[in-house]
Order: structure tokens, then C-alpha cells, then sequence
């Protein structure tokens, strides 16, 4: 099984560097719409058995415009939950909480955002391991997942197996780029980290 995973248009808070996380969720901005049909035609040739995105709406929108599949929500997909912090420009929240927002983006295995309500580490990881463990049982050959940056980030290279302290050595995934895993024995094996059409 393959999983091709996209992650969302560029959104207005994005250009803000603002923190979206699962309540904010600010509109598509107009450049990412070509963005995304590059991403549609690129996609185009493969038939997917199933499409699931995240039920945020920047996401939604993304995965039904690079798809003519049913495209169906699946909040495991959804973003990092940031508590508080949803909507704060990204500035700001570092200079509340710079130790949290370092580990944040370079360190999670030393992440704890308990002080502003966040999700912790170990709940994005085993949201995207209770959902490969059913793709996997669905004898499906190729899979769409349309996401997000955060959680995205952690969730596929936790899947290829990489250790916590190494889920953002890589950077974070960009928007309209697309990742590809390949099930393999042990853990998905990374065949495409994020790459730009």
C-alpha cells in the first residue's frame, strides 16, 4: 500500500505566521489554488481507494480540489491541537513560551505545551497509528491523505519509523507538497518527503 499524503493549501494565516491548530481555520489564499492544481495534475494519473482528509476546512477544500474521489473527514488527520495558543501570531507564543515553541518545532521528544493546553506528543503519534493500523487492514493499494503541517510532520515520520527525537530533524512539511510511505515489514518506508510539483 502506498500513502500519498498532501498537505494543505497556504492560508491566510500561514502568510500571517499565525498558529492555526484545530480551531482556526482561515481561508485558502488565491496562489494556492494554482499551487494546488499542479498537486491535482500531478495526482492525476493514480487511482485512489480511498481519500481522507482532515475536517478542517483549509484541508477539505484542498482535498476535494486535487481529487474526483469521495473525499471523506477523519479527524486523526486534524492538526495539533495548540490550546490557547490557536490563533496567536507565532512571535508572540514564542516569546510567552520559548522553551515550548523550540522544542515545538525542532525537539518534540522534549515537547510538553500542558501550560497553554496543548496536545501532547504521544496523541498525534497514536492518532496516525490507530489510522495506518486500518488502512492496513482494508487491502487498499493506494491512499490519499490530505493534513496538515504539524501534526503531518510527526504523524508520516513517525509512521517510517523514525524515533521522536528525530520527527522534525527534517524540517516541516510545506504546503502543497506531497510525501509518498510504502507499507513495508517493520514500519512505512519513506519513498517521497515533501516535495514540491
Amino acid at each position: 500500500m502506498k500513502i500519498y499524503f498532501v498537505r494543505h493549501g497556504k492560508t491566510e494565516w500561514n502568510l500571517e505566521r499565525r498558529l492555526q491548530g484545530q480551531k482556526g481555520d482561515s481561508a485558502l489564499l488565491p496562489e494556492s489554488y494554482q499551487a494546488i492544481e499542479r498537486v491535482r495534475q500531478y495526482l492525476a494519473p493514480i487511482s485512489f481507494d480511498k481519500v481522507l482528509s482532515s475536517p478542517q476546512q483549509r484541508a477539505l477544500t484542498t482535498a476535494k480540489l486535487i481529487t474526483e474521489s469521495t473525499v471523506s473527514a477523519d479527524s486523526r488527520l486534524s492538526e495539533w491541537n495548540f490550546g490557547e495558543l490557536e490563533g496567536w501570531l507565532i512571535k508572540d507564543a514564542i516569546a510567552k513560551y520559548p522553551k515550548e515553541m523550540h522544542d515545538s518545532r525542532f525537539e518534540l521528544d522534549k515537547f510538553d505545551g500542558s501550560v497553554f493546553g496543548a496536545e501532547s506528543v504521544k496523541s498525534v503519534l497514536s492518532r496516525f497509528d490507530a489510522l495506518a493500523r486500518d488502512l492496513l487492514t482494508d487491502d487498499l493499494e493506494n491512499v490519499l491523505l490530505v493534513g496538515h503541517g504539524a501534526s503531518g510532520t510527526a504523524g508520516i515520520r513517525h509512521l517510517a519509523g523514525f524515533d521522536v527525537a528525530e520527527l522534525r530533524t527534517a524540517g516541516g512539511l510545506a504546503n502543497n507538497t506531497l510525501t509518498v510511505l510504502e507499507s513495508g515489514t517493520r514500519h512505512f518506508e519513506m519513498k517521497i518527503w515533501d516535495k514540491v510539483l
